[in-house]
């Protein structure tokens, strides 16, 4: 899956994206996302609507997700751990390059 640079500009402003648009996005089924939510590992922008939406910062790391899922053939089970791991890899790099903005890419 190649990003084009509408998607970056798209991405970067945290456009909320529906359930529908991150399934398109990503190549995870609606039920695997819907696992997502669940568990808790996928936070919707609206949680007691019936249709959810979720903010666009999210697609990079169920993208990720997605490949993980078939370069390791990961189970279902394993999706929430793996997203919060990635998650929280994202929010470590994004503080590292806060405190040494010298040796960010």
């Amino acid at each position: 899956m190649n990003i084009e640079f509408n998607e970056l500009v798209w991405l970067d402003h945290h456009h909320e994206v529906s359930l529908i648009e991150l399934v398109e996005l990503t190549g995870l089924s609606e039920e695997e996302l819907q696992h997502l939510v669940d568990s808790g590992a996928l936070v919707p922008t609206n949680p007691d609507e019936t249709s959810l939406n979720f903010s666009g910062h999210c697609v990079i790391s169920i993208r990720t997700l997605s490949r993980l899922k078939q370069d390791f053939e990961l189970e279902p089970n394993a999706f929430a751990l793996t997203l919060v791991f990635l998650e929280r890899i994202r929010t470590l790099e994004s503080k590292l390059q806060t405190f040494n903005p010298i040796n960010s890419k």
